[in-house]
């Protein structure tokens, strides 16, 4: 798969480093999705993408990660109003998740 032998002398760095992180792969891929899913009014998961629930409150101890929360931690944005606005623009977007997948380890 990558042409090396284990008699060769090699660090990890030297043999992974021109492989994406599977982390990375899947946050570009989680993403590639929440994108189809806005830009698609038809879709029923379009309604569930952004969803807050406005009432009620967590449970005590650590909260459970949404899917909004991971999708924020994937962007790095706080808003998802904001990031709804940029998941619309399929050029922007996909600007934003190649610099998400091309950011250094």
């Amino acid at each position: 798969m990558l042409c090396v032998s284990w008699k060769e002398r090699q660090t990890n760095a030297m043999v992974y480093g021109r492989l994406i992180r599977a982390s990375d792969k899947i946050a570009q891929r989680r993403m590639r999705l929440a994108g189809h899913l806005a830009r698609h009014e038809e879709i029923l998961a379009h309604q569930l993408l952004l969803w807050e629930p406005l009432h009620g409150h967590r449970r005590r101890g650590r909260p459970h990660l949404t899917y909004v929360d991971v999708l924020k931690s994937d962007t790095g944005l706080d808003d998802s109003k904001e990031m709804n606005k940029l998941m619309l623009d399929r050029q922007i977007w996909r600007r934003t998740i190649a610099a998400r997948t091309l950011k250094p380890p």
